[in-house]
């Protein structure tokens, strides 16, 4: 999809050790000095800013969703002269061990679900406006495996996320593939998961429910049918919204 809408997933931890009045000159520097260079660069449309809800040393502690108009647009920030400039400016705050990079990696929209249109499925949008809660989650299987899951899911999302949609405070569903693009030199990670689900919840409580939920029962029950091996975590994580801009 040549025109989908990508996000470009930037989450990271404190270094062990670092001092809490240098991580919050971090963070002061980032809202002033990054945040408005890099929101009037060319193609993002967002960023939203988030922290884990529970603390695993399996994922990352916080980190910010930035949106773009497209893939398209995307690749070509990343010869930006000001975006190099922020991005080389951070990579002092990880040589100086001030924070470590989990996660930085470019994800398009396949399918988008939003509630209060009447097309849900038609929306092309990876912004979220009245969601406080993110869950993410993705799957640990063969390359074929990833396959046969995406097949079902353009064939079925559909049908399902629509239901998944009425549950009571389930606000977004988005279905996205990795990019290819990648941009921390030293981060944690260095393989991504082939595709991404993203739900947005309208607090933890919403999340609870949903997981309790018969629609999540029927969904499971219908995946064990497809996938009689399992599907195995690979993230399974929620994250709390802290601050959320827009142009």
């Amino acid at each position: 999809m040549e025109n989908a809408p990508v996000i470009n997933m930037i989450f990271m931890n404190n270094a062990p050790g670092v001092e809490d009045d240098v991580v919050q000159r971090f963070h002061k520097w980032s809202i002033e000095v990054y945040l408005p260079i890099i929101l009037k660069i060319q193609g993002v449309t967002g960023l939203d800013r988030y922290t884990i809800v529970r603390k695993s040393p399996d994922y990352p502690a916080a980190g910010t969703i930035m949106h773009w108009e497209s893939i398209g647009v995307y690749e070509n920030s990343l010869k930006n002269p000001e975006r190099m400039a922020v991005r080389d400016d951070l990579n002092t705050w990880t040589q100086r061990r001030v924070r470590e990079g989990v996660w930085s990696a470019a994800y398009e929209l396949a399918q988008g679900f939003r509630t209060g249109t009447a097309n849900v499925g038609a929306k092309k949008d990876t912004k979220i406006e009245n969601a406080s809660l993110m869950h993410l989650e993705a799957y640990r299987m063969p390359q074929e495996e990833h396959e046969k899951y995406n097949k079902w899911f353009n064939e079925f999302g559909r049908v399902f996320v629509p239901l998944f949609m009425k549950t009571c405070g389930l606000k977004g569903y988005d279905y996205l593939k990795y990019s290819g693009f990648s941009q921390l030199a030293q981060g944690r990670e260095t393989e991504y998961p082939p595709y991404i689900s993203i739900l947005y919840f309208e607090d933890l409580k919403s999340f609870e429910h949903f997981q309790e939920s018969p629609e999540q029962d029927s969904l499971q029950s219908a995946l064990r049918n497809i996938f009689p091996l399992g599907l195995n975590y690979r993230w399974y994580v929620q994250y709390q919204l802290t601050n959320r801009w827009r142009k």
